[in-house]
Protein backbone atom coordinates (compact mmCIF):
# COMPACT_ATOMS: atom_id res chain seq x y z
CA UNK A 1 0.00 0.00 0.00
CA UNK A 2 2.84 2.31 0.89
CA UNK A 3 4.45 1.50 -2.47
CA UNK A 4 1.32 2.57 -4.37
CA UNK A 5 1.10 5.83 -2.42
CA UNK A 6 4.65 6.61 -3.52
CA UNK A 7 4.12 5.65 -7.18
CA UNK A 8 0.78 7.43 -7.63
CA UNK A 9 2.19 11.00 -7.63
CA UNK A 10 4.88 9.96 -10.09
CA UNK A 11 2.30 8.45 -12.45
CA UNK A 12 0.14 11.56 -12.27
CA UNK A 13 3.11 13.81 -13.01
CA UNK A 14 4.07 11.64 -15.96
CA UNK A 15 0.50 11.71 -17.28
CA UNK A 16 0.13 15.48 -17.00
CA UNK A 17 3.57 16.11 -18.49
CA UNK A 18 2.82 13.89 -21.50
CA UNK A 19 -0.50 15.71 -21.98
CA UNK A 20 1.30 19.02 -21.80
CA UNK A 21 3.85 17.88 -24.41
CA UNK A 22 1.04 16.75 -26.71
CA UNK A 23 -0.69 20.09 -26.40
CA UNK A 24 2.55 21.84 -27.36
CA UNK A 25 2.38 20.23 -30.80
CA UNK A 26 -1.32 20.87 -31.43
CA UNK A 27 -1.19 22.65 -34.80
CA UNK A 28 -1.75 22.17 -38.51
CA UNK A 29 1.17 22.44 -40.96
CA UNK A 30 0.69 23.60 -44.56
CA UNK A 31 3.09 24.27 -47.44
CA UNK A 32 2.52 26.95 -50.07
CA UNK A 33 3.19 24.57 -52.98
CA UNK A 34 3.26 20.78 -53.15
CA UNK A 35 5.34 20.91 -56.37
CA UNK A 36 8.36 23.20 -56.18
CA UNK A 37 10.34 23.88 -59.37
CA UNK A 38 13.94 25.06 -59.13
CA UNK A 39 17.28 25.07 -60.97
CA UNK A 40 20.52 23.36 -60.00
CA UNK A 41 22.82 25.49 -57.78
CA UNK A 42 20.22 28.26 -57.45
CA UNK A 43 18.66 28.82 -53.97
CA UNK A 44 14.88 28.54 -53.71
CA UNK A 45 12.27 28.96 -50.98
CA UNK A 46 9.56 26.72 -49.57
CA UNK A 47 7.07 28.60 -47.37
CA UNK A 48 5.79 26.64 -44.37
CA UNK A 49 2.77 27.84 -42.35
CA UNK A 50 1.30 26.65 -39.03
CA UNK A 51 -2.41 27.12 -38.28
CA UNK A 52 -4.82 26.32 -35.46
CA UNK A 53 -2.01 26.56 -32.95
CA UNK A 54 -2.44 25.72 -29.28
CA UNK A 55 0.45 27.83 -28.01
CA UNK A 56 2.50 27.09 -24.91
CA UNK A 57 5.41 28.97 -23.43
CA UNK A 58 7.90 27.26 -25.76
CA UNK A 59 8.32 27.98 -29.48
CA UNK A 60 7.30 25.26 -31.92
CA UNK A 61 10.18 23.44 -33.62
CA UNK A 62 9.71 21.55 -36.85
CA UNK A 63 12.36 19.60 -38.74
CA UNK A 64 12.62 18.59 -42.40
CA UNK A 65 14.46 15.98 -44.43
CA UNK A 66 14.78 15.03 -48.11
CA UNK A 67 15.26 11.68 -49.80
CA UNK A 68 17.99 13.32 -51.89
CA UNK A 69 21.37 13.96 -50.29
CA UNK A 70 21.90 16.68 -52.90
CA UNK A 71 19.27 18.93 -51.28
CA UNK A 72 20.71 20.99 -48.42
CA UNK A 73 19.72 24.05 -46.33
CA UNK A 74 20.95 27.57 -47.02
CA UNK A 75 19.90 29.24 -43.75
CA UNK A 76 21.48 29.21 -40.28
CA UNK A 77 18.98 26.84 -38.64
CA UNK A 78 19.80 24.03 -41.04
CA UNK A 79 17.14 21.33 -40.99
CA UNK A 80 15.09 23.08 -38.30
CA UNK A 81 12.25 25.63 -38.50
CA UNK A 82 11.32 27.63 -35.36
CA UNK A 83 7.93 29.33 -34.85
CA UNK A 84 7.98 31.68 -31.81
CA UNK A 85 4.61 32.63 -30.29
CA UNK A 86 5.13 36.31 -30.97
CA UNK A 87 6.47 35.82 -34.49
CA UNK A 88 4.98 35.08 -37.88
CA UNK A 89 3.06 31.89 -38.49
CA UNK A 90 4.83 31.49 -41.85
CA UNK A 91 8.51 30.75 -42.32
CA UNK A 92 10.49 30.65 -45.59
CA UNK A 93 12.73 27.62 -45.80
CA UNK A 94 15.71 28.38 -48.08
CA UNK A 95 17.14 25.34 -49.90
CA UNK A 96 19.51 24.53 -52.71
CA UNK A 97 20.17 21.42 -54.82
CA UNK A 98 23.55 20.50 -56.29
CA UNK A 99 22.15 17.94 -58.75
CA UNK A 100 19.04 17.91 -60.88
CA UNK A 101 16.38 15.30 -60.28
CA UNK A 102 13.07 14.72 -58.53
CA UNK A 103 13.22 14.65 -54.73
CA UNK A 104 10.73 14.66 -51.85
CA UNK A 105 10.58 16.85 -48.75
CA UNK A 106 9.07 15.65 -45.45
CA UNK A 107 8.44 17.44 -42.14
CA UNK A 108 8.50 15.96 -38.66
CA UNK A 109 8.55 16.69 -34.93
CA UNK A 110 11.18 15.33 -32.58
CA UNK A 111 10.72 14.48 -28.91
CA UNK A 112 13.33 14.64 -26.18
CA UNK A 113 14.59 11.17 -27.02
CA UNK A 114 15.14 12.04 -30.69
CA UNK A 115 12.15 10.06 -31.93
CA UNK A 116 10.64 11.40 -35.15
CA UNK A 117 6.91 11.92 -35.68
CA UNK A 118 6.18 12.82 -39.28
CA UNK A 119 3.52 15.43 -39.93
CA UNK A 120 0.63 14.77 -42.25
CA UNK A 121 0.39 17.59 -44.81
CA UNK A 122 -1.66 15.69 -47.39
CA UNK A 123 1.29 14.54 -49.47
CA UNK A 124 5.06 14.94 -49.58
CA UNK A 125 6.43 18.09 -51.17
CA UNK A 126 7.96 17.29 -54.56
CA UNK A 127 11.14 19.17 -55.51
CA UNK A 128 11.66 19.28 -59.27
CA UNK A 129 15.23 20.41 -59.96
CA UNK A 130 16.04 21.28 -63.58
CA UNK A 131 19.33 21.52 -65.48
CA UNK A 132 21.19 24.79 -65.21
CA UNK A 133 22.42 24.94 -68.83
CA UNK A 134 20.29 23.33 -71.51
CA UNK A 135 22.05 25.23 -74.32
CA UNK A 136 25.26 23.30 -73.62
CA UNK A 137 23.65 20.06 -74.81
CA UNK A 138 22.73 21.61 -78.16
CA UNK A 139 26.34 22.66 -78.80
CA UNK A 140 27.60 19.18 -77.91
CA UNK A 141 25.03 17.59 -80.24
CA UNK A 142 26.31 19.76 -83.11
CA UNK A 143 29.89 18.66 -82.41
CA UNK A 144 28.79 15.02 -82.31
CA UNK A 145 26.99 15.40 -85.64
CA UNK A 146 30.07 16.86 -87.37
CA UNK A 147 32.40 14.12 -86.08
CA UNK A 148 30.00 11.32 -87.03
CA UNK A 149 29.41 12.84 -90.48
CA UNK A 150 33.16 12.83 -91.14
CA UNK A 151 33.42 9.22 -89.95
CA UNK A 152 30.53 8.19 -92.22
CA UNK A 153 32.28 9.84 -95.16
CA UNK A 154 35.32 7.65 -94.45
CA UNK A 155 33.01 4.64 -94.28
CA UNK A 156 31.63 5.52 -97.69
CA UNK A 157 35.13 4.94 -99.08
CA UNK A 158 34.80 1.25 -98.20
CA UNK A 159 31.29 0.78 -99.58
CA UNK A 160 30.78 -1.34 -102.69
CA UNK A 161 27.56 -0.16 -104.31
CA UNK A 162 27.28 -3.37 -106.35
CA UNK A 163 27.17 -5.37 -103.09
CA UNK A 164 24.67 -2.93 -101.58
CA UNK A 165 22.37 -3.25 -104.62
CA UNK A 166 22.70 -7.05 -104.53
CA UNK A 167 21.73 -6.98 -100.84
CA UNK A 168 18.66 -4.89 -101.64
CA UNK A 169 17.60 -7.34 -104.37
CA UNK A 170 17.88 -10.27 -101.95
CA UNK A 171 17.30 -8.64 -98.55
CA UNK A 172 17.61 -11.63 -96.22
CA UNK A 173 20.06 -9.87 -93.90
CA UNK A 174 18.07 -6.62 -93.71
CA UNK A 175 14.86 -8.60 -93.10
CA UNK A 176 16.49 -10.37 -90.14
CA UNK A 177 17.71 -7.04 -88.81
CA UNK A 178 14.30 -5.38 -89.19
CA UNK A 179 12.60 -8.22 -87.31
CA UNK A 180 15.16 -8.11 -84.50
CA UNK A 181 15.15 -4.30 -84.22
CA UNK A 182 11.48 -3.47 -84.49
CA UNK A 183 9.88 -6.62 -83.05
CA UNK A 184 12.25 -8.31 -80.60
CA UNK A 185 13.95 -5.18 -79.23
CA UNK A 186 10.65 -3.33 -78.82
CA UNK A 187 9.10 -6.23 -76.90
CA UNK A 188 12.23 -6.77 -74.80
CA UNK A 189 12.43 -3.08 -73.83
CA UNK A 190 8.76 -2.98 -72.82
CA UNK A 191 9.00 -6.10 -70.66
CA UNK A 192 12.31 -5.06 -69.06
CA UNK A 193 10.81 -1.66 -68.24
CA UNK A 194 7.91 -3.18 -66.32
CA UNK A 195 10.18 -5.77 -64.71
CA UNK A 196 12.88 -3.43 -63.35
CA UNK A 197 11.97 0.27 -63.64
CA UNK A 198 9.70 2.13 -61.23
CA UNK A 199 8.43 5.22 -63.09
CA UNK A 200 6.57 5.50 -66.38
CA UNK A 201 8.90 8.09 -67.87
CA UNK A 202 11.83 5.71 -67.29
CA UNK A 203 9.86 2.87 -68.90
CA UNK A 204 9.02 5.14 -71.82
CA UNK A 205 12.72 6.01 -72.24
CA UNK A 206 13.69 2.33 -72.47
CA UNK A 207 10.76 1.57 -74.79
CA UNK A 208 11.73 4.41 -77.12
CA UNK A 209 15.27 3.07 -77.24
CA UNK A 210 13.99 -0.39 -78.18
CA UNK A 211 11.82 1.08 -80.96
CA UNK A 212 14.60 3.15 -82.52
CA UNK A 213 16.44 2.24 -85.74
CA UNK A 214 20.10 1.29 -85.83
CA UNK A 215 22.69 3.95 -85.14
CA UNK A 216 25.91 4.87 -86.92
CA UNK A 217 28.00 3.42 -84.08
CA UNK A 218 26.95 -0.05 -85.25
CA UNK A 219 28.57 0.70 -88.61
CA UNK A 220 31.82 1.75 -86.93
CA UNK A 221 31.97 -1.33 -84.72
CA UNK A 222 31.11 -3.57 -87.67
CA UNK A 223 34.15 -2.18 -89.48
CA UNK A 224 36.34 -2.68 -86.38
CA UNK A 225 35.22 -6.32 -86.00
CA UNK A 226 35.65 -6.98 -89.75
CA UNK A 227 31.95 -7.56 -90.30
CA UNK A 228 29.95 -6.88 -93.44
CA UNK A 229 30.05 -3.07 -93.67
CA UNK A 230 27.90 -3.03 -96.80
CA UNK A 231 25.16 -4.98 -95.03
CA UNK A 232 25.48 -2.84 -91.88
CA UNK A 233 25.06 0.45 -93.77
CA UNK A 234 22.19 -0.98 -95.82
CA UNK A 235 20.43 -2.12 -92.65
CA UNK A 236 20.89 1.28 -91.00
CA UNK A 237 19.39 3.02 -94.03
CA UNK A 238 16.41 0.65 -94.26
CA UNK A 239 15.72 0.65 -90.51
CA UNK A 240 15.77 4.47 -90.41
CA UNK A 241 13.18 4.47 -93.18
CA UNK A 242 11.20 1.85 -91.27
CA UNK A 243 11.27 4.02 -88.14
CA UNK A 244 8.67 6.32 -89.72
CA UNK A 245 6.20 3.42 -89.43
CA UNK A 246 7.39 1.04 -86.72
CA UNK A 247 8.59 3.56 -84.12
CA UNK A 248 5.31 5.45 -84.48
CA UNK A 249 3.31 2.22 -84.20
CA UNK A 250 5.01 0.98 -81.03
CA UNK A 251 4.85 4.40 -79.38
CA UNK A 252 1.13 4.57 -80.14
CA UNK A 253 0.40 1.02 -78.93
CA UNK A 254 2.65 0.86 -75.86
CA UNK A 255 4.02 4.33 -75.12
CA UNK A 256 0.85 6.40 -75.02
CA UNK A 257 -0.86 4.19 -72.37
CA UNK A 258 2.25 4.57 -70.17
CA UNK A 259 1.98 8.35 -69.80
CA UNK A 260 -1.70 8.85 -70.62
CA UNK A 261 -1.14 11.39 -73.37
CA UNK A 262 -0.15 11.58 -77.01
CA UNK A 263 3.59 11.26 -77.52
CA UNK A 264 4.99 13.41 -80.33
CA UNK A 265 7.10 11.54 -82.87
CA UNK A 266 9.99 13.68 -84.16
CA UNK A 267 9.53 12.93 -87.86
CA UNK A 268 11.73 15.89 -88.87
CA UNK A 269 14.49 14.56 -86.60
CA UNK A 270 14.19 11.08 -88.12
CA UNK A 271 14.38 12.63 -91.59
CA UNK A 272 17.42 14.68 -90.54
CA UNK A 273 19.00 11.54 -89.06
CA UNK A 274 18.41 9.72 -92.36
CA UNK A 275 19.90 12.60 -94.35
CA UNK A 276 22.89 13.03 -92.00
CA UNK A 277 23.59 9.31 -92.42
CA UNK A 278 23.05 9.06 -96.19
CA UNK A 279 24.71 12.28 -97.43
CA UNK A 280 28.16 11.70 -95.86
CA UNK A 281 28.12 8.06 -97.06
CA UNK A 282 27.29 9.13 -100.60
CA UNK A 283 30.02 11.78 -100.40
CA UNK A 284 32.51 9.04 -99.57
CA UNK A 285 31.19 6.88 -102.41
CA UNK A 286 31.51 9.80 -104.83
CA UNK A 287 35.10 10.45 -103.68
CA UNK A 288 35.90 6.78 -104.27
CA UNK A 289 34.40 6.95 -107.77
CA UNK A 290 36.33 10.12 -108.65
CA UNK A 291 39.67 9.22 -107.03
CA UNK A 292 39.77 5.43 -106.52
CA UNK A 293 43.48 5.20 -105.61
CA UNK A 294 43.31 7.96 -103.03
CA UNK A 295 40.14 6.40 -101.62
CA UNK A 296 41.89 3.05 -101.13
CA UNK A 297 44.82 4.73 -99.39
CA UNK A 298 42.56 6.75 -97.07
CA UNK A 299 40.40 3.72 -96.32
CA UNK A 300 43.40 1.59 -95.30
CA UNK A 301 45.45 4.18 -93.40
CA UNK A 302 42.92 6.67 -92.00
CA UNK A 303 39.43 5.15 -91.74
CA UNK A 304 39.93 2.50 -89.08
CA UNK A 305 42.08 4.68 -86.74
CA UNK A 306 39.53 7.49 -87.10
CA UNK A 307 36.69 5.08 -86.25
CA UNK A 308 38.58 4.00 -83.15
CA UNK A 309 39.21 7.64 -82.21
CA UNK A 310 35.49 8.38 -82.55
CA UNK A 311 34.52 5.35 -80.50
CA UNK A 312 36.86 6.50 -77.72
CA UNK A 313 36.29 10.27 -77.66
CA UNK A 314 32.51 10.33 -78.12
CA UNK A 315 31.78 8.18 -75.02
CA UNK A 316 34.24 10.26 -72.99
CA UNK A 317 32.45 13.47 -73.94
CA UNK A 318 29.13 11.78 -73.18
CA UNK A 319 30.37 10.77 -69.72
CA UNK A 320 31.62 14.28 -68.91
CA UNK A 321 28.39 15.97 -70.02
CA UNK A 322 26.18 13.40 -68.27
CA UNK A 323 28.15 12.99 -65.05
CA UNK A 324 24.85 13.13 -63.15
CA UNK A 325 24.17 9.60 -64.38
CA UNK A 326 26.66 8.13 -61.89
CA UNK A 327 24.90 9.89 -58.99
CA UNK A 328 21.31 9.16 -59.96
CA UNK A 329 21.41 5.71 -61.54
CA UNK A 330 20.39 2.66 -59.54
CA UNK A 331 20.84 -1.04 -60.09
CA UNK A 332 17.44 -1.05 -61.80
CA UNK A 333 18.65 1.33 -64.51
CA UNK A 334 21.89 -0.57 -65.00
CA UNK A 335 20.30 -4.02 -65.18
CA UNK A 336 17.49 -2.97 -67.53
CA UNK A 337 19.83 -1.15 -69.93
CA UNK A 338 22.49 -3.87 -69.89
CA UNK A 339 19.95 -6.66 -70.40
CA UNK A 340 18.44 -4.90 -73.42
CA UNK A 341 21.85 -4.61 -75.08
CA UNK A 342 22.94 -8.17 -74.32
CA UNK A 343 19.63 -9.59 -75.56
CA UNK A 344 20.05 -7.61 -78.78
CA UNK A 345 23.52 -9.05 -79.41
CA UNK A 346 22.51 -12.61 -78.54
CA UNK A 347 19.20 -12.81 -80.37
CA UNK A 348 20.51 -10.90 -83.41
CA UNK A 349 23.50 -13.21 -83.79
CA UNK A 350 21.47 -16.31 -82.95
CA UNK A 351 18.76 -15.63 -85.51
CA UNK A 352 21.33 -14.76 -88.20
CA UNK A 353 23.23 -18.00 -87.52
CA UNK A 354 19.97 -19.97 -87.52
CA UNK A 355 19.21 -18.64 -91.02
CA UNK A 356 22.67 -19.69 -92.32
CA UNK A 357 24.24 -16.25 -92.59
CA UNK A 358 28.02 -15.98 -92.88
CA UNK A 359 30.30 -14.82 -90.08
CA UNK A 360 30.64 -11.20 -91.38
CA UNK A 361 26.86 -11.01 -91.77
CA UNK A 362 26.27 -12.40 -88.27
CA UNK A 363 28.57 -9.71 -86.83
CA UNK A 364 26.78 -6.97 -88.75
CA UNK A 365 23.26 -8.15 -87.81
CA UNK A 366 24.16 -8.65 -84.16
CA UNK A 367 25.70 -5.18 -83.81
CA UNK A 368 22.95 -3.51 -85.85
CA UNK A 369 20.27 -5.11 -83.66
CA UNK A 370 21.79 -4.09 -80.32
CA UNK A 371 23.21 -0.63 -81.06
CA UNK A 372 20.24 1.69 -81.47
CA UNK A 373 19.97 5.33 -82.50
CA UNK A 374 19.43 6.66 -78.99
CA UNK A 375 19.29 10.26 -80.18
CA UNK A 376 15.70 9.72 -81.32
CA UNK A 377 14.64 8.52 -77.88
CA UNK A 378 16.30 11.56 -76.27
CA UNK A 379 14.43 13.92 -78.61
CA UNK A 380 11.07 12.25 -77.90
CA UNK A 381 11.64 12.40 -74.13
CA UNK A 382 12.54 16.10 -74.26
CA UNK A 383 9.40 16.78 -76.34
CA UNK A 384 7.16 14.74 -74.01
CA UNK A 385 8.46 15.74 -70.55
CA UNK A 386 10.09 18.93 -69.27
CA UNK A 387 13.39 18.78 -67.40
CA UNK A 388 14.09 17.00 -65.07
CA UNK A 389 11.45 14.37 -65.95
CA UNK A 390 13.03 13.92 -69.38
CA UNK A 391 16.48 13.70 -67.77
CA UNK A 392 15.27 10.97 -65.41
CA UNK A 393 13.76 9.09 -68.35
CA UNK A 394 17.19 9.11 -69.99
CA UNK A 395 18.77 7.12 -67.12
CA UNK A 396 17.98 3.62 -68.51
CA UNK A 397 19.05 4.85 -71.97
CA UNK A 398 22.38 6.02 -70.55
CA UNK A 399 22.74 2.69 -68.74
CA UNK A 400 22.25 0.94 -72.06
CA UNK A 401 25.06 2.95 -73.66
CA UNK A 402 27.49 2.62 -70.76
CA UNK A 403 26.86 -1.07 -70.09
CA UNK A 404 26.11 -2.41 -73.58
CA UNK A 405 27.72 -0.28 -76.28
CA UNK A 406 30.33 1.85 -74.51
CA UNK A 407 33.28 0.72 -72.37
CA UNK A 408 32.30 -2.95 -72.48
CA UNK A 409 32.70 -2.96 -76.27
CA UNK A 410 36.35 -2.02 -75.89
CA UNK A 411 36.83 -5.00 -73.59
CA UNK A 412 35.19 -7.24 -76.19
CA UNK A 413 37.32 -5.66 -78.93
CA UNK A 414 40.51 -6.26 -76.91
CA UNK A 415 39.54 -9.91 -76.47
CA UNK A 416 38.80 -10.08 -80.21
CA UNK A 417 42.26 -8.73 -81.12
CA UNK A 418 43.92 -11.06 -78.61
CA UNK A 419 42.04 -14.03 -80.09
CA UNK A 420 43.16 -13.05 -83.60
CA UNK A 421 46.81 -12.86 -82.50
CA UNK A 422 46.62 -16.23 -80.76
CA UNK A 423 45.00 -17.79 -83.82
CA UNK A 424 47.65 -16.28 -86.10
CA UNK A 425 50.44 -17.52 -83.81
CA UNK A 426 49.03 -21.06 -83.66
CA UNK A 427 48.62 -21.14 -87.43
CA UNK A 428 52.23 -20.02 -87.84
CA UNK A 429 53.45 -22.71 -85.46
CA UNK A 430 51.53 -25.41 -87.41
CA UNK A 431 53.00 -24.27 -90.72
CA UNK A 432 56.55 -24.18 -89.37
CA UNK A 433 56.03 -27.56 -87.70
Amino acid sequence: MRLWTQLLPLLCCSLFSSQGAESDSNFTLTVDNQHVFAVVDVPFNVTVTIEQVNWSDKPIEIFWESNGVYVFPKDELGHKIVFPQSGSKSQALMLEASLFGIFNLRFYKMDRNGKKTFLNIGQEVELVIKRENVQQNKIINIIFTIIIALALAFMGLALDMKVVLATLKKPIGPAIGMFCQFILMAVFSYLLGWLFLETNYERLGLLLLGCCPGGSHSNFWTAMFHGDVNLSCTMTFISTLGAFVFTSLWVYLLGTPLVGKTIPIPYPHIAISLASFTIPLLAGVAFKYKWPKKAVTLSKKVSRPFFLLCLITLPIIAVVTNIHFFYLCTWRHIVSGACLGFMGYIFGAGLAALLNQGRPQIIAISLETAIQNGGISLIVLSMTFPSPYSDMGILPVMSFFFCSTGPIMFVVYAVYLLGKKITFYLAKVDISG
